[in-house]
């Protein structure tokens, strides 16, 4: 009897969670998305059209809301192929660039040969290069060199795929240029690291440092620095041969360098004194 009872409770339970889902379900498909009601029946011309007037306008909700539909409905053809890059554009625009970068890499996996290319590979690396991941850093107006490096790198990969790939395009000269203020940001901030461990007397971990950046970033200004420090770190580490090594080489590569005359020592500054030096 008691056997009985349990599996009538248990059954009892189930119907409970049965009916209350199909409620659930009744209540969502009684308070459906009003863009999808209000685009409901339209044709892909219009419902493009529509999303790149919201667009234009900057009405960046809206924009998404029915670019988002358009990509449901008809994930196929020309509109939607471009409804993908406006999308990300939207999405970066409208405080969501997490959303923004997945968006563009779907693009580039799913339309390879897509005669807009360039313009996806300059919306990522333009993205990655303006996405500072905060609002305290856009009020501290962040430098570059503040900023996590592997958004840093993944710009100036795609602004290269650009300048690389499609040397004609009307986005290859702005790529280029910010090319070139992504590898100073990328050596000012390995320069930066440097200097902080060289404070701390932290020598071993401030030669990986100084020796990535002269390895990665050979041209920039920066490397005349991290040769000094190198100098006082390998003089600290007891390594006097290696210091004197590296003497020459900044004595070879930088003559008139004023660390010739006088050792790098470290000089505290504010954060905002480092960026502009």
């Amino acid at each position: 009897m008691n056997k009985d009872i349990k599996i009538y409770s248990y059954i009892k339970i189930w119907l409970a969670v049965i009916v209350s889902s199909i409620l659930l379900v009744a209540c969502a498909s009684d308070n459906l998305d009003p863009t999808r009601e209000e685009t409901k029946g339209w044709s892909v011309e219009k419902l493009y059209n529509e999303a790149s007037s919201e667009l234009s306008k900057h009405n960046w909700s809206k924009a998404i809301k029915l670019y988002e539909v358009l990509e449901a409905t008809y994930p196929y053809g020309t509109y939607a192929q471009q409804g993908m890059l406006d999308l990300a554009y939207a999405y970066y625009n409208g405080d969501t660039p997490e959303l923004a970068i997945p968006e563009i890499d779907l693009f580039i996996r799913t339309y390879p040969t897509n005669a807009n290319m360039d313009y996806a590979l300059y919306l990522k690396g333009y993205i990655n290069y303006y996405n500072d991941n905060g609002l305290l850093s856009r009020f501290s107006k962040q430098d570059l060199s503040e900023r996590d490096p592997k958004g840093l790198k993944d710009a100036y990969f795609a602004f290269s795929e650009v300048v690389n790939r499609y040397p004609d395009s009307k986005y290859a000269p702005d790529s280029k240029e910010k090319m070139n203020h992504l590898v100073n940001a990328l050596a000012r901030g390995e320069l930066f690291r440097a200097r902080h461990y060289m404070q701390i007397k932290a020598y071993v971990a401030a030669l990986g440092r100084t020796q990535l950046l002269i390895k990665n970033y050979p041209n920039t200004v920066y490397v005349e620095e991290g040769l000094a420090m190198e100098v006082v770190a390998y003089r600290e580490l007891g390594q006097l041969t290696l210091s004197q090594q590296t003497q020459q080489v900044l004595a070879i590569n930088f003559p008139n360098s004023p660390y010739l005359k006088s050792p790098w020592v470290f000089q505290d500054m504010p954060w905002y004194s480092f960026w502009r030096s």
